[in-house]
C-alpha cells in the first residue's frame, strides 16, 4: 500500500476514534463499537496501526473466485503486482495474506463488501446464462398477468443477449 493510502486509512481511523470520544448518543456508541471490532478482530491497538510490521493474517474465503478476488484486493491494498496469498490444509476455508495492520483493515473492508457484490454478479450471470440458453419450461402460465421488468431484470436480459447460446445435440429423438 502506498504511503498516501496508509496515511488516509490512519486518518480515517483517527476520525473514527475522535467520533467515538466526542460524538453524541448513538453516533458515539456506534463509532466506538466499529473501532473496537476492527481492532479486536486483528488483535491490534491504535498504536499498532503506526507500525510497518507485516504478518500473515487469515480471512474467511470460500471457493476459487473469492480467492482470486482476495488476491486482486491484496494487490490493490499493497500497491504491488507480486502478491502472495497462503492456504493451509488446516484452514481450507481461509486465505492468509501478508499485510501490515492498517493494510489488514483496508483489505477486510474491501473484501467484505466486494465478495457480497461478486456473489450478486454471479447470480445475475447465472440467470442470464439460463435465459440465453433457454433452460426453462417452454409453456408459460396463461392465467398470470405479465409483470413489469425491474432494472435488474433489464440488466440481466442485456447480459443474456451478449451470451452465445451453447448448442446441445440431443442424443434421443423427441417423443410425440
Amino acid at each position: 500500500m502506498s504511503t498516501q493510502d496508509d496515511e488516509k486509512l490512519q486518518a480515517k481511523l483517527r476520525k473514527l476514534m475522535a467520533l467515538a470520544e466526542r460524538g453524541e448518543g448513538g453516533e458515539k456508541d456506534n463509532a466506538r463499537r466499529m473501532l473496537e471490532n476492527m481492532l479486536r478482530r486483528h488483535g491490534l491497538t491504535l498504536d499498532d496501526l503506526q507500525g510497518d510490521k507485516r504478518e500473515i493474517r487469515w480471512f474467511s474465503c470460500v471457493g476459487p473466485f473469492q480467492r482470486r478476488l482476495a488476491q486482486q484486493i491484496l494487490s490493490k491494498v499493497t500497491d504491488s503486482f507480486d502478491v502472495a496469498a497462503y492456504t493451509s490444509k488446516k484452514r481450507r476455508s481461509q486465505i492468509g495474506v501478508e499485510v501490515t495492520a492498517s493494510e489488514a483493515i483496508e483489505f477486510e473492508l474491501h473484501f467484505s463488501v466486494l465478495k457480497a457484490s461478486l456473489a450478486d454478479c454471479f447470480e445475475q450471470a447465472y440467470c442470464a446464462f439460463v435465459q440465453a440458453n433457454r433452460i426453462f419450461a417452454p409453456t408459460a402460465d396463461d392465467g398470470a398477468a405479465p409483470k413489469a421488468l425491474s432494472e435488474q431484470d433489464m440488466a440481466m436480459l442485456a447480459m443474456a443477449s451478449a451470451i452465445q447460446p451453447t448448442p446441445v445435440n440431443p442424443r434421443l429423438e423427441a417423443r410425440k
